[in-house]
């Protein structure tokens, strides 16, 4: 019913796109990030509330590094639960370093350490990006501060991006917090790129008129307050609402509705107004 009322080809808002939304945010945090590449800086971290989009602006600095004039090696990893050896073995993996499972730890950097050494002297640039970073252990955060050394070369182009939240950096280690050059704050989204995600997403499940009138979206940005995740799960619950009382459009107060019945509200937000 949901999609047949809206005339929809999918859910609109059911999963993050493969390209990520070019927002103004995300604009500003791949910018940092590739400063933070091109001069060659050894650690980065990018900061950010939960729902802001830190996996989705990884992936974006990802796509960006490696189909830009650098075609750079970027390996992608996620620390949840991640053994120090892990660790190493997904690194060795994402940067092409072919490495086989039963390797121990010494095997792995060498193989680490002669594919940076290859990516050098291919005047290429290494890339590493690590996802949900404060779950990293003690043993794998030693591990990375010996992998953000491992090239001391002039000519090293090996940088690490950790991406945290800014109550997390705490559960990092001095010796990982006294490595990091840049510090890049990834903002929630502006009006404007809650308005362009929100209309860009139905256009491309196959509804071309208008959905929410403009109220709508201004309240929507408001209850959000520009956090993506936020923005999906409210846009997609009002759309439900609006559904099941075969609304032929949404308005302010479906968003309201739809809102007070999410157990996600950010704190202090209220529905008068």
């Amino acid at each position: 019913m949901y999609l047949q009322h809206w005339g929809l080809d999918r859910s609109p808002f059911a999963a993050s796109p493969e390209t990520p939304y070019p927002t103004e945010p995300l604009a500003e945090a791949t910018a940092r990030a590739d400063y933070l590449i091109t001069e060659r800086r050894r650690m980065g971290v990018l900061l950010g509330g939960r729902g802001v989009g830190k996996s989705t602006c990884l992936t974006a600095i990802a796509q960006e590094q490696r189909t830009g004039e650098r075609r750079a090696a970027v390996a992608s990893i996620d620390a949840v639960a991640l053994t120090a050896r892990e660790l190493l073995w997904r690194t060795a993996e994402g940067l092409g370093a072919s490495p086989d499972g039963a390797d121990q730890q010494m095997t792995l950097w060498r193989r680490i350490e002669d594919q940076l050494a290859e990516n050098r002297w291919q005047d290429r640039a290494t890339v590493l990006l690590i996802d949900d970073a404060q779950e990293l252990g003690p043993d794998s955060q030693q591990q990375l501060v010996r992998l953000a050394r491992l090239d001391s070369s002039p000519g090293a182009q090996w940088t690490i991006i950790l991406a945290t939240s800014p109550a997390s950096l705490e559960r990092l280690s001095d010796s990982l917090l006294h490595l990091i050059d840049l510090r890049i704050d990834l903002a929630p989204w502006g009006l404007d790129d809650t308005i362009g995600y929100v209309q860009t997403c139905l256009v491309e499940a196959g509804r071309l008129d208008p959905v929410f009138d403009d109220e709508a979206l201004v309240r929507l940005h408001e209850l959000t307050r520009g956090v993506p995740r936020h923005v999906l799960r409210l846009a997609d619950f009002a759309l439900l609402a609006a559904a099941g009382e075969r609304a032929v459009r949404v308005g302010k107060s479906l968003v309201d509705q739809a809102f007070a019945e999410t157990k996600w509200a950010p704190a202090g937000v209220a529905l008068a107004g």
